[in-house]
Formats: C-alpha cells, structure tokens, sequence
C-alpha cells in the first residue's frame, strides 16, 4: 500500500471523531482572540471564525485572521475566515448628552440635516428614506425598542411622526422599516474599504449584509472579480424583501445566513421560523450551504449553562437542515466561549444521533436533479447507506460533489480531497464534510487507492469495511463528477 500525506493538514485530522457533523461558527472578539481560548474552541468543536466588521479596526482584524491562521496550522485542520460586513444598515445621529427619553404619544422628527439630537428631532444617516416610507409606515428604532408611526413627509427629507412605543433612545442606534423595500445601494465606503482589506487578507468568505436581491449578490461579486479575487459570498437573509426573492438569492451566493436578529424587526417575529425552515429547505435543495445565526445560545454570554428553549432552537435548527449554526456574543464577548462550542457540539451531535437512530423524522428525501452529477452524489448515498459504508470518499475541484453528497445527509462521514487550499477551507461549512488538501491526482486507479488509504489512516475505515467513492475523469473539467467506486478495504 502506497502511503499518501495531506498537503494541507496532518493526518490526524481534529474534527473527523468530535462526534458532530453540523458546523459551528463562532465570533472572534474580545473573550476569544486570544491563542489559548480559541485552540480550545477549536478542539471543542469550532469549524469557522467570523471577524464582525462593524466593531473594531483593520489591525485588530489582521491579529484575529493571523491567529486564526496558526491556530488552523497548529491543530491540523482547516479553519475557514468569515468576514461580516456592516452594510447599509439606517442609524440615527449623535444625541446631546448620548441619549434621549422618548414617551408615547410624543412627536417626533427624523431629519436628513445634521444637528445635535435631542427629545424633538435626530438626524437620520438615510437622506432619502422620505422617499422610501409613507403616511402611516412604522419605523422600529434601537432594535424595536421603540416605535414611531409615520405622520408627514417633507420635500426636505424630514419625517414626521409619533412616539408608539416609548423608550430611552442611544446616539447611533439602528432604524428599521419593515416590509419596505429601500433603495440603499448594497454597500456603503465603510464596506468599501473593508472589502479591500479582506482582499488583501485573503479571507474565504464575506457576508453581505441587508441582502435586498439578488443584484445585490451579484454586484458584490462583480467587484470582487474586478479585484482579481475568488472570495466565496454570503447572503444574509434578515430582510424581507430577501425573503421574498429567497430563490433567486440563492442560485447567487456561495452560501447563504439566516440573520434572525434583524429578520424579526423586519416582519412579524412570529414569521421568523417559518422563513428559517423555508430558507434552509431551499438551499439544502440547491446544495448551498446554510448558517443559523442570532441568540442561539444568548444566556451563556453570562451563565455557564444555555436555557431549555436555547438547546431546543439549536437542535430545531438542526432538524430543519442547517448546515452550520453560529454564535455571536456568546464567543467575542462571552464569559464561556469554550464552554458554549462545547455545549453546542453536544447538542447537535445528540440531535445527529437522533436522526440516526430514526427517534427523529430524518429530512425528507431530496430528488436527485436532472444533472449526472447529481444523480451520482444521490446513488453514492444510496450506496453507503445500504452497504453501511465507513465512508464517502469525494474528489472535487469546485466542491460541488461534496456539497451535492452532503444535502442528501448520508450516515457515512464525507472525506472531500480536493487540491484546492481555498476549496478547503470552503467546504468547511458544509454539513458532515471534512476537507482535505491532497496532491492532484492524474489516474482514476490513482484516486481510489488514494481514497482507501486515507479512509485506512484517517481510521474511518478498517479491513472489511466499504468505501464508497466518488469522482470524475481527472483529465475533465471541473464539475464533471460521473463515477462511483465502491471499495471493500483489504480486498
């Protein structure tokens, strides 16, 4: 037997026995940029970083993706950056004093004009949201904290209105304007210039915020092409204008985050799980890998131990299809932040285990499609579930295959090889995948030793087992998956 090593990573490779297929996703900050506590998160079972653009600088970035990066060397297994840009999200101005009592039934103007906010006006960082509202539209400020009714427009940009809901309103807190679709442009010259900076970094993912349509996706993209780079996009879904144009969203981006936070101001909280199942239904359905994110696991930020209703909303998640889950809060400013991956890892393993076990509906079955890609990735999950395979063992360039193999949830861990550094760290975070860098190999006899020695090292497989895999003409274009090699190991 010939011996193979990874180009990338060690052989041991950390995540393959963590218990856990779903992905975790987890905010660097304060609590958790440090190299002790993130080797930790990692080992408890952290798949991905994100870096939140709207807090912080570009050289604490640059710390946090360098020791991302070490971290990801040191332990042997590939750790994908997500660098979340702040958009084109609606702010009031500064206010006299930083902040302001607002009591109902006051009035009260929003003003394009810059001025010193106080109890009568503040101005709004949207000139032309005067254009985008009506008489009676409901504006949400300070997450919905508090509430004005829209009573006047003015050709000047000035709104008027009256307080609903009354509150004490900060300098710089978010407006929201649900069900309406504003004329924003996607990205602002704050995202600009960060856009250049995750260039420069080479990170592997950025997460496009307040996501409109589809344009917006694809505008994105065109500028990154400009800028001669591959970075993978990820739509966040929080609006609803998203909502309604999910589909197309979805045959654009990379991958795609259900943003729950602003989701819930901007429609009726009560619709907030009805469009996260939507959402993950269709992009399992179009192999685009999907995060659930916002207030997953809240009260560990300050307590060691998540509430019931959190570890049901996780498992939830995980039921409806999610390839990842994500933790905020709970990582970059946390008081636990290795504890809450751990309790998170535990959870979705338990919620696997379940599928696993049929205690749990499993996710309904997926047609394959009408491509031979498809049908392959479907029959090699038919495969190794009859043959209760070891593994699923995936050559892939582009990493469509995995990422086909994946939706169709097999019970069989998926090894992805691929030559591709950035496909590694790509194929991440999607569902049951691990990733990992191997030389590129010029004869199919070459990949399905290659395969069994890795499953045989990896010790997913053993003598006796089954090894299921999956590939194409070497010399082919990318994206032409069309073989299946079903291997006994030791035969």
């Amino acid at each position: 037997m010939r011996s193979y090593h990874s180009k990338g990573y060690p052989m041991k490779h950390l995540h393959l026995f963590s218990g856990k297929r779903t992905k975790i996703v987890g905010t660097l900050g304060p609590a958790s940029s440090n190299r002790q506590t993130l080797e930790g998160m990692v080992r408890a079972g952290l798949n991905a970083v994100r870096l939140n653009f709207s807090h912080g600088d570009h050289t604490t970035h640059a710390e946090a993706i360098a020791l991302a990066r070490a971290v990801s060397a040191a332990l042997g297994c590939p750790l994908p950056i997500i660098g979340d840009l702040r958009g084109p999200h609606i702010r009031v101005g500064d206010i006299e004093g930083g902040s302001v009592t607002l009591t109902d039934g006051q009035p009260f103007t929003l003003t394009p004009e810059v001025c010193a906010g106080n109890a009568e006006r503040v101005t709004v960082s949207y000139p032309r949201l005067a254009q985008d509202v009506q008489v009676g539209s409901l504006l949400l400020l300070d997450d919905g904290n508090i509430q004005m009714k829209v009573t006047r427009l003015h050709p000047d940009g000035r709104i008027e209105g009256v307080i609903t809901r009354g509150g004490s309103l900060s300098s710089r807190r978010g407006i929201n304007v649900p069900g309406t679709r504003l004329s924003l442009p996607p990205l602002t010259e704050k995202d600009l210039r960060d856009i250049d900076f995750a260039v420069e970094q080479g990170v592997d993912f950025l997460a496009l915020s307040f996501v409109q349509s589809a344009t917006d996706i694809q505008t994105l993209k065109t500028l990154l092409a400009a800028k001669n780079s591959d970075i993978a996009v990820i739509a966040k879904i929080e609006m609803s204008a998203a909502v309604d144009d999910i589909e197309a969203i979805v045959e654009e981006a990379d991958a795609v985050m259900v943003a729950r936070g602003d989701m819930a101001l901007e429609m009726s909280f009560r619709e907030v799980p009805v469009a996260q199942k939507r959402i993950i239904t269709i992009c399992r359905r179009r192999a685009v890998p999907v995060i659930t994110a916002t207030q997953m696991l809240e009260s560990m930020v300050a307590a060691p131990k998540p509430t019931r209703a959190e570890v049901t909303d996780v498992a939830n998640a995980i039921f409806d299809g999610t390839d990842a889950v994500m933790l905020s809060g709970e990582t970059a400013i946390g008081q636990y932040p290795v504890e809450t991956v751990a309790v998170m890892s535990r959870i979705a393993a338990r919620a696997e285990e379940a599928w696993r076990n049929d205690e749990v509906p499993r996710l309904p079955d997926l047609p394959p499609g009408p491509s031979v890609g498809q049908i392959i990735s479907h029959s090699s999950t038919l495969a190794a579930d009859h043959l209760n395979a070891a593994a699923i063992v995936a050559y892939t360039r582009s990493g469509g295959t995995a990422r086909r193999i994946s939706r169709f949830r097999p019970r069989a861990p998926i090894l992805a090889l691929t030559p591709s550094p950035k496909m590694c760290n790509r194929l991440a975070l999607s569902w049951g995948v691990n990733p990992l860098q191997v030389d590129n190999l010029l004869r199919t006899e070459q990949m399905t030793q290659t395969a069994v020695d890795y499953a045989l090292k990896l010790e997913l497989a053993h003598p006796g087992d089954y090894v299921v895999i999956v590939s194409g003409n070497p010399s082919a274009p990318p994206g032409k998956t069309n073989l299946i090699t079903i291997e006994r190991v030791g035969e």
